[in-house]
């Protein structure tokens, strides 16, 4: 992965003379945070914006410029056998411009900024891992827009999935009705279906709800110290409603009553 910005209007060219020179036969995908990008590559001519996205085949010549003001971009350069999808559905795409502000866009293109923003803090194995999960979004972004389920290894589909699954419950975590029926039906999927994904990643569905709920109670518990919330108050809004379920969970993760939690993490906290 790569980040840079430019100032002003700045071209970005490669032409045959280059390629014939060297071609590393590579995709590079590109990510455009801030300011605005024209590229011409692949027949097609493209204006970019914040939240934009395109994919960049280095064996075709390109011709790309940004326009006055700060630009800031990322890119993420990889083999292009590495992308789990066919190289002629991928090529279908290069060159064209993929959106990024919403949808399966938005879930691969905040993936790939906050990796970015935290490569110094992996392992070679964290490294290997976040590389793995980004192309199999890249690939899953692919196949979406295509409209095309079986562009994608069934492998990397099923990773997609469970990742696109994992994000929709992250953002309905307080949802009162968040379960496996309601989930599945949102992904046009089976609930068997549903659960035979997470038992494939190690944890039944309902089991990792709970466990990030509780996380996230956990951690409302301590910040919340300084700031009258009751308990019972930080429980239902990650959704447990039943104080008495709530307590019981918190002691079975954590050891302790979420109330007893809260005092030590008084006792210790500075004062205001």
């Amino acid at each position: 992965m790569d980040s840079g910005s430019a100032g002003g209007r700045r071209g970005l060219r490669r032409d045959a003379g280059l390629i014939r020179r060297s071609d590393p036969s590579q995709y590079q995908f590109l990510l455009l945070q801030q300011g605005s990008t024209s590229l011409s590559h692949n027949g097609r001519q493209v204006d970019l914006f914040p939240g934009d996205m395109t994919l960049i085949d280095s064996s075709r010549p390109y011709d790309g410029w940004h326009e006055a003001g700060a630009g800031r971009y990322l890119t993420v350069q990889f083999p292009r056998e590495l992308l789990p999808a066919p190289r002629a559905a991928a090529d279908r795409l290069v060159g064209g411009r993929l959106r990024g502000q919403a949808g399966m866009g938005a879930l691969v293109f905040t993936f790939a900024t906050r990796a970015a923003g935290e490569l110094d803090r992996y392992s070679p194995a964290d490294t290997a891992r976040v590389t793995t999960t980004l192309l199999d979004l890249l690939g899953g972004l692919i196949s979406h827009e295509l409209e095309a389920g079986d562009v994608l290894p069934a492998e990397s589909h099923r990773r997609v999935l469970l990742q696109r699954i994992q994000a929709y419950i992250v953002r309905h975590l307080g949802d009162r009705d968040l379960t496996p029926a309601a989930i599945a039906q949102a992904h046009h999927i089976s609930t068997r279906t549903l659960h035979r994904l997470f038992e494939g990643h190690g944890q039944g569905v309902a089991a990792w709800i709970r466990a990030l709920r509780l996380e996230h109670c956990r951690r409302d518990l301590v910040t919340s110290v300084h700031d009258g919330r009751p308990v019972h108050a930080v429980a239902a809004r990650w959704g447990f409603h039943a104080p008495a379920h709530f307590t019981r969970a918190f002691r079975g993760a954590f050891g302790v009553s979420p109330l007893e939690f809260r005092r030590r993490a008084a006792a210790s906290a500075p004062s205001p």
